[in-house]
């Protein structure tokens, strides 16, 4: 658990632990395994340590043990962990494990010992003495030590340092050889750790103490020197070249010539691991938790010793500034984050959070299943007032202009502070329509508006109105309220939305947009005719000065349907909470997306991985979500408060995520990157596996990838971490892959594969060679056979034509005798003529009719109707999107979609329409005997049937809509009028948001 101390519980000191070891656990009592995932946001050592965020990972996460002994990175950015049970290397998503195998030539999976080298190489030490290296792909075993190695260093001469369990300490030259390191006082020790001064000394922890060896002079560290007697399990040098060393009774500091002495009066538990960087050191101990020295004091997270994590192992920074603690419980990992979350363990009186609410004073008030809680530096408490309603379930916050505070419950009714302390309950014995109140809007004219499950009341000059579906509402079920600039009182339903004006109810179109009901919330940024609301299938905007609606919704790129609330930070960026995470994105890009400028919305996706304890944003009462005055926004999720600083987001992409190729697949079989790979022929597909190495955001980590020798250009691979090859021709390729995180710089080193593909001996240049040559002499051969032929067969061609006369004469009396053969003859060729017509008036991929028979069935209708007087009209269908099927899908998916959408067509006309595909994603619909209306509402039927057509059998993300346009016959004199005017029908309804129907009379 994280420390979360009280101010009280604050010294003045420079430690924030005051009196003794054991009044300074009763802060910090919980275990490693339990601490709370609280985001950091900087690891640096100006930051308490209660604002770290978290993570763990045990054998069900994919290590081999829950024992960490060592932590390394090597150059490439891959993390190692030594385990009993083998060596664990991780990318970010998962864990690959090298154990004892003729691969690794390990004589056993215990691991002991990491140690990184130059070149980006990384040895390996542990049971039976086996050392093994690793570098470029490959395992190269070492010759076994004698024991059991606990520690492994190479000094400045690259010379290997072996440090045993009982068998002593060796040295192993460059050239190879290995000595053991000749004293009594080594021979036989159990040795834990080594470190190199900047002289080349060699420090040495034992089981007996610390000794120096410098060449072949040996010098243990005696009690006098200030050491306690007993084993020294870790090194570290700091920045004035002092070795700090982990001893069972504390951690001392200080050298030869000066002694030793306790680096802190309340460091003198059994220290077992130690992280020095710059001013700050970590110390990581055998029962007490994990500790952080710095200039600000001493801070540490405690254990509890009953629990598995209480003893650490290991400490590793890594390239992003992650801290990775290893204990005998598993690998923790504390970092930054982008959001941070206030939850019980900071007071907050319960982690369903429903509503949040800044106040002038830079505190938040959260309301949550079990009252209200007050907020500030991070920490929470109870709202400091009596009323017991303020202890139950609270859906709703709001604060008016004169300070008062409102609060809304489950089943309590309303709940209002006044400046000056006094307080009213509202209920429904005092006009409201039920005790739940979901949503309270204190309005310019001094009114307070309620929204409740069963409608929606108004608070005005002590008079309580009642409003509900009677009234005008499309529902009572009550979620949003919200005043937008032009005074308009804005109300969110379970059914739509409505808005007062004028002192009259008006309503909005919502289902007009892909469906849309349910309203959860609304914005409105400054300086702009935009009103953003948040419904269940996406972001709706509705242009406060033309009335008009569009929605950025699945078809934009956005992950799923349902959207709580909407929030605008100073970045002018956009949030979005839901069920699923918090979606970040620009405001021009949504603006870019909804003016057709751009197909798709880039954005950011947050969730559990990214500081929050849940993923799951709460909604359907309100505020869910608020714009902090220090630029923060604060969300209610299930699982406590989050908040984010939006400026910081940026320093998360600032960090380059290095990129690997891990494994190459060729026709189902892996092969070993050794160096260019020569392919054989025939070769159709290749799969590349590869990691962007970055460890704080993994899951959002982008790529690009290009095929030298086929691709002109960088391919967009999104967060698709692996590419397949297929049907390459025969040729020297070259693959690269580069990666970075969302808004961050890609990679300038690019991770890439050369190969080559064989070419079969018929795709040879010297094959095709001979089969040239071989050609032009049978040729020539042929000819010359052909002249001598020619001669021959001039008299043999007279004959065989008067014979073919002759036989062709008769062939013909036969026919004129046999009459029955004559009409089979006759019969079969009148089929074949029709066959032929038909194809010629028949689309050849959806079989209706096409653009000639369409054509002709127009001009003949027109002609009938202009006659007759007689209702005619004409839609044109068109597909939205279509390009970016094929384009992402493939262009087979394409054929299939129009294949369905013109099935679906045609099963849902009438019988008297005509149907025909009027070309690429068109279609034509001509309606003889039918007036606009009916024509309206027939297409009306058609787009909801097509939107409602599954392609999850061919495309799991595909979803089609069309944009109709229809026009109806009147005075018009010519028919082509009449399919301009059903054209300029379609372009208005694709320029209106597309997936609708638009007539346009002549």
């Amino acid at each position: 658990m994280m420390i979360s101390p009280s101010e009280s519980d604050v010294s003045p000191g420079p430690c924030i632990l005051p009196g003794t070891f054991r009044s300074k656990l009763a802060l910090v009592c919980n275990t490693l395994c339990f601490f709370f995932s609280f985001s950091l946001l900087a690891l640096t050592p100006n930051d308490s340590l209660q604002h770290f965020f978290l993570e763990q990972w045990t054998t069900r996460d994919g290590l081999p043990h829950n024992t960490i002994n060592s932590i390394a990175q090597t150059d490439d950015g891959y993390l190692w962990f030594a385990t009993w049970e083998g060596i664990a290397r991780y990318n970010g998503r998962s864990f690959t494990v090298f154990d004892r195998s003729a691969t690794t030539g390990l004589p056993d999976s215990g691991i002991f010992a990491l140690y990184t080298g130059d070149n980006n190489s990384l040895m390996a030490a542990g049971s039976r003495g086996g050392i093994v290296r690793y570098q470029q792909n490959q395992w190269s075993p070492l010759p076994a030590a004698a024991a059991l190695v606990r520690a492994l260093l190479y000094d400045q001469q690259q010379r290997l340092w072996i440090a045993t369990e009982g068998a002593g300490l060796w040295r192993q030259e460059v050239d190879g050889h290995r000595d053991r390191i000749s004293s009594p006082a080594l021979m036989d020790e159990a040795m834990y750790s080594l470190a190199e001064s900047d002289s080349g000394a060699i420090w040495v922890g034992t089981a007996k103490g610390l000794f120096l060896v410098e060449e072949n002079n040996i010098t243990p560290i005696q009690p006098e020197d200030g050491l306690p007697v007993g084993p020294v399990f870790s090194l570290a040098l700091d920045h004035t070249g002092h070795i700090i060393v982990a001893t069972e009774q504390g951690v001392f500091t200080g050298s030869v010539q000066q002694g030793f002495a306790l680096i802190h009066p309340e460091l003198t538990m059994a220290a077992s691991a130690l992280l020095m960087e710059e001013s700050t050191l970590w110390i990581g101990t055998l029962s007490d938790g994990l500790f952080r020295l710095d200039s600000s004091g001493l801070e540490g997270l405690g254990t509890d010793s009953n629990k598995p994590a209480n003893r650490i192992l290991a400490l590793h920074k890594d390239t992003e500034g992650s801290l990775w603690v290893g204990t005998n419980g598993g690998l923790f990992r504390l970092r930054n984050a982008p959001f941070t979350s206030i939850t019980s363990q900071h007071g907050l009186a319960d982690n369903f959070v429903r509503a949040v609410l800044p106040l002038a004073d830079g505190s938040v008030l959260a309301a949550t299943s079990r009252g209200v809680s007050h907020i500030r530096h991070q920490l929470a408490e109870p709202f400091n007032h009596p009323a017991p309603f303020l202890r139950e379930s609270i859906l709703s916050l709001a604060k008016d202009a004169q300070q008062q505070l409102w609060f809304g419950s489950y089943a309590h009714g309303l709940f209002t502070i006044a400046a000056d302390g006094t307080s009213r309950l509202f209920t429904r014995d005092d006009g409201l329509w039920t005790n739940e109140v979901r949503a309270i809007l204190p309005a310019d004219d001094g009114s307070v508006w309620i929204g409740t499950s069963r409608g929606l009341n108004r608070w005005y000059q002590g008079r309580m109105e009642q409003l509900d579906m009677s009234s005008g509402l499309p529902g009572n079920y009550i979620m949003a309220l919200y005043q937008s600039s032009d005074g308009r009182i804005w109300i969110g339903t379970g059914t739509g939305v409505a808005f007062w004006q004028n002192d009259a109810l008006h309503t909005l179109d919502l289902y007009s947009q892909d469906a849309a009901e349910f309203a959860f919330g609304f914005l409105e940024l400054p300086h702009q005719e935009f009103l953003w609301i948040t419904t269940d299938r996406g972001l709706v905007r509705y242009d406060l000065s033309k009335n008009t609606l569009s929605i950025l919704g699945r078809s934009a790129g956005l992950p799923f349907d349902k959207y709580f609330q909407v929030v605008a930070d100073q970045q002018n960026n956009l949030w979005l909470t839901s069920n699923r995470g918090i979606l970040q994105f620009s405001l021009d890009a949504a603006q870019a997306v909804l003016s057709y400028r751009e197909a798709t919305l880039a954005l950011k996706h947050f969730a559990e991985g990214d500081g929050m304890l849940s993923a799951q944003a709460n909604g359907g009462s309100n505020p869910a979500a608020a714009l902090h005055q220090d630029g923060s926004v604060w969300i209610a999720t299930a699982g406590g408060v989050a908040f984010s600083h939006p400026e910081r987001l940026s320093n998360f992409s600032a960090f380059i995520p290095p990129v690997v190729l891990e494994q190459i697949r060729v026709d189902g079989e892996p092969v070993q990157q050794q160096g260019p790979l020569s392919l054989a022929a025939g070769t159709q597909r290749i799969e590349l596996f590869y990691a962007g190495l970055g460890y704080v955001m993994p899951q959002q980590i982008q790529y690009r990838t290009r095929l030298k020798g086929f691709d002109s250009d960088w391919v967009e691979r999104g967060q698709q971490a692996y590419t397949e090859l297929t049907n390459l021709a025969p040729g020297h390729y070259q693959f690269e892959v580069i990666a970075s995180y969302p808004g961050g710089e890609w990679s300038t080193a690019a991770a890439s594969l050369h190969f080559s593909i064989a070419p079969h001996l018929w795709q040879r240049p010297l094959f095709w060679l001979l089969v040239l040559v071989a050609s032009i002499s049978l040729l020539f051969m042929v000819i010359r056979w052909r002249i001598g032929q020619l001669k021959i067969a001039a008299t043999e061609l007279k004959r065989q034509v008067t014979e073919k006369t002759i036989q062709l004469q008769q062939k013909a009396n036969h026919l004129e005798q046999s009459n029955n053969e004559k009409s089979e003859l006759l019969e079969q060729l009148r089929l074949q003529s029709e066959a032929f017509a038909r194809q010629a008036r028949q689309d050849p991929l959806t079989s209706l009719a096409n653009r000639r028979v369409f054509d002709e069935m127009l001009l003949q209708e027109f002609s009938r109707a202009r006659r007759h007087q007689h209702p005619l009209c004409l839609a044109l269908i068109d597909i939205d999107f279509f390009k970016q099927v094929n384009d992402r899908w493939s262009h087979s998916v394409g054929d299939e979609v129009l294949l369905r959408v013109a099935h679906s067509l045609q099963q849902h006309s009438r019988s008297t329409d005509t149907l025909a595909r009027w070309g690429g994603e068109e279609f034509a619909l001509l309606l003889p005997e039918t007036g606009l209306p009916e024509a309206l509402q027939l297409c009306e039927r058609l787009r909801q049937q097509i939107s409602q057509l599954d392609f999850s059998d061919i495309a799991s993300e595909l979803h089609i809509t069309v944009s109709i346009g229809v026009t109806a016959c009147h005075d018009s004199t010519e028919a082509d009028r009449l399919l301009l005017q059903a054209d300029t029908a379609l372009y208005q309804a694709k320029a209106k948001g597309r997936n609708q129907v638009f007539s346009c009379r002549q």
